[in-house]
């Protein structure tokens, strides 16, 4: 069976051998009532994406999860396509019913920034844009001019507040679809690859936001295939056909574990680690003894 409930302390999500189940009907991906392994449970999520399907037809994009995210954390969710790591994050903004296992949350609003900001812009302009959210919460009118100013300096937009958001940049929607969260107080942000259609300056900027709110406090989940990303996290978590199959340190996610030899987590999963981790590797492979192992540019002066 299935179940959600409140959570205290400083825990913000604790799941506990939670899977999600699609039912695959004939490829059609058409919603059709499907028994669950384990129970007389009625799924009816309907998807071919990811996962490992059993003879009836079941496919399980998540099996058997378990992962705690503590409030304040960075976790980086990393994983090929089809592992997985959205629809954890659908999960985690409460978006998508787990099939089976506990999820708990922690009180306080968590919103998902997608990938393609047009998902989820709906204002004319940014100004209604960002007080649409708040107008959906029942926000008293006095309180709405301060929260969104507020929000929109954050990111960056506040000279942009009358502006069309069709004049907007693809980097400027996400910090949009980014200040609408902060507006409404999130206390959990899910990035799902927000950053996968931006430039590299775009994808800077967004990055800067993110590091900025968690070290002002914010619970930043943020799932991405871009491994110079993933070097900004505290804690690593891989997805392989919805398992987890590594949760750890960035730096032992991209180096292993000290006197390991071999593939490191970040190779099994086919995925080239961030040049700065390239260059690092290659010197302890020819016996330079290196003071600290960088994971960021701006590290590299640290490490010889």
């Amino acid at each position: 069976m299935s179940r959600e409930q409140a959570l205290g302390g400083k825990e913000a999500f604790r799941l506990q051998g939670v899977s999600v189940a699609f039912a695959v009907t004939g490829g059609t991906g058409e919603h059709r009532e499907a028994e669950n392994e384990t129970t007389t449970n009625t799924l009816k999520h309907a998807g071919r994406n990811g996962g490992s399907a059993n003879p009836d037809g079941i496919r399980f994009v998540l099996r058997d999860l378990d992962l705690e995210v503590r409030r304040g954390d960075w976790v980086a969710v990393v994983g090929r396509n089809g592992s997985g790591k959205s629809t954890l994050g659908r999960v985690l903004a409460g978006l998508l019913p787990v099939s089976r296992g506990t999820l708990e949350r922690s009180a306080g609003l968590v919103q998902l920034v997608f990938q393609t900001p047009d998902a989820q812009i709906v204002g004319e302009t940014v100004w209604e844009d960002v007080c649409f959210g708040l107008e959906n919460l029942a926000v008293p009118p006095d309180e709405m001019p301060a929260r969104a100013e507020e929000a929109l300096l954050t990111v960056g937009l506040l000279e942009k507040k009358h502006a069309n958001v069709s004049t907007l940049s693809g980097g400027q929607k996400q910090l949009l679809a980014v200040a609408g969260c902060l507006a409404m107080k999130a206390d959990v942000l899910v990035f799902d690859e927000a950053t996968s259609m931006l430039d590299p300056e775009s994808r800077a900027r967004l990055l800067d936001v993110a590091a900025r709110l968690h070290q002002a406090g914010q619970t930043v989940i943020w799932i991405t295939q871009w491994m110079d990303e993933v070097a900004r996290a505290q804690r690593v978590v891989a997805l392989e056909v919805g398992r987890v199959v590594f949760e750890g340190a960035p730096e032992v996610f991209f180096y292993g574990r000290e006197g390991s030899e071999g593939q490191t987590p970040c190779d099994s999963l086919g995925f080239a680690p961030p040049y700065v981790v390239q260059v690092a590797r290659a010197l302890e492979r020819r016996g330079v003894a290196l003071r600290k192992r960088p994971l960021l540019p701006e590290e590299v002066g640290d490490f010889v």
